[in-house]
């Protein structure tokens, strides 16, 4: 009587899109093992670990069942169809098929090594997995850092609705793998019914051992959300005008997850007329704002607006779209040249960036826009010598000042509306 064994490996995952697809990879590997049976199940559980990997979380598990035969010959049973069929079984699919090469014993350790050639099923990433990946960290919100004009705010919820609104802000930029880490439990609970369910289709199986890590984590504190009622007397009538004041402060940084080198870090003021907020703002209208500036400062630095082609000479084709950019919105157009570097460190500091003019968002869609340029020198031609990553958009500091000036323009406009009613 022969007792032979079968196997399940269990290793945790992270599940990717929807939109991924099952591929064959053929390896070859080797096992060792008190017996035949158990190398072949070591050479196995290599072959699946080659493929789909292991993190270093990851539990593997080698689960026993006992079949017999009077099959007195180990070796060929090991490669008959029906033993094969039992491992495709106990694996789900996962191990489509295999060979063995050699299963011997080795005299000199008195242990059996199988070497075998398998084919194995991998879930294949769609392409947006190999962005740089990132994992935002809810924000620490300060004990009573948060007041709006409806009255004090839990710090909690405030910091944890703005963390949100950064991690919508970089997923809506398409410039990275953003990484969830506030509803890990609930995603355990998914990985847990994919481990221990019987009649789970190899399609779901193969998605083992495809965590995804993230290559920076985003951390910071919300230091202060202070927001009231303001009233402001007009010089020439008795009409007092309402409007919001204060201001908001946060910092964060940008760690690198593998050697915790801090690669960005800034600290963000903002007040309610930059951010467009006005008295009848709410809670997740202020966090969707401040979020939306706190990934734009990230998106920035790390990954700027590229100008990805010209036409007419000023028209613009960038490389964002989505909630990242509004049509209206000014941006200073710069002109890429050559690598500085610094003359202690000797580190790149990146290329040098000249100021040629600016861009106004004339167009959006969900993964690109579109610009009207308005040149330093009018006589210039983008379309001419135009290259890839020759040109990028910057923040533009009159940005402020012109938002500033329209809201004091609309304030005098509705003014002279009401006088002109009153008389």
């Amino acid at each position: 009587m022969l007792k032979l064994s079968a196997f399940a490996i269990i290793i945790s995952f992270f599940a990717s899109t929807s939109l991924a697809q099952i591929e064959t990879v053929s390896v070859n590997a080797k096992g060792y093992g008190d017996g035949p049976e158990s190398a072949l199940n070591s050479a196995l559980t290599q072959a699946i670990g080659q493929v789909n990997g292991r993190s270093i979380d990851s539990d593997t598990l080698l689960t026993t069942s006992e079949k017999s035969t009077t099959n007195n010959d180990k070796s060929d049973y090991l490669s008959s169809r029906d033993f094969k069929e039992s491992i495709k079984s106990k694996t789900k699919g996962v191990v489509e098929s295999y060979s063995i090469i050699s299963n011997a014993k080795d005299d000199s350790t008195g242990l059996w090594m199988a070497e075998i050639s398998a084919q194995i099923a991998r879930f294949k990433t769609s392409k947006s997995a190999n962005r740089k990946r990132i994992a935002v960290i809810d924000l620490i919100g300060r004990q009573g850092c948060c007041k709006t004009a409806e009255g004090e705010m839990n710090p909690d919820v405030a910091a944890y609705e703005v963390s949100s609104a950064i991690s919508n802000f970089l997923v809506q930029s398409r410039k990275f793998t953003v990484l969830d880490r506030s509803f890990q439990g609930f995603a355990e609970e998914e990985r847990n019914t994919l481990k221990t369910s019987e009649n789970m289709p190899v399609k779901e199986l193969a998605k083992l051992g495809q965590e995804l890590f993230a290559d920076m984590i985003l951390v910071g504190n919300l230091n202060s959300i202070r927001l009231q009622k303001a009233q402001r007397k007009m010089k020439t009538s008795d009409r007092v005008i309402e409007y919001l004041a204060g201001n908001i402060a946060t910092n964060i940084r940008i760690i690198d997850t593998a050697t915790g080198q801090i690669k960005f870090s800034s600290s963000l003021r903002m007040n309610p007329k930059d951010l467009g907020l006005s008295l009848g703002s709410d809670i997740f209208t202020i966090s969707k704002k401040v979020g939306a500036r706190v990934g734009f400062a990230v998106l920035n630095a790390i990954y700027p607006i590229q100008v990805t082609g010209v036409t007419e000479k000023i028209m613009v084709d960038l490389n964002t779209g989505g909630d990242v950019v509004s049509v209206g919105q000014v941006f200073d157009l710069m002109q890429l040249g050559e690598k500085i570097k610094d003359s202690y460190t000797k580190e790149s500091l990146g290329k040098r960036e000249t100021k040629i003019g600016t861009v106004e968002i004339t167009q959006v869609s969900p993964k690109q826009s579109r610009g009207k340029a308005t040149l330093t020198d009018t006589n210039s031609d983008l379309s001419m010598n135009f290259k890839p990553k020759m040109y990028i958009l910057r923040l533009n500091n009159s940005n402020k000042k012109k938002a500033l000036q329209k809201k004091t323009k609309e304030i005098r406009k509705q003014i002279k509306k009401d006088f002109e009613d009153l008389y």
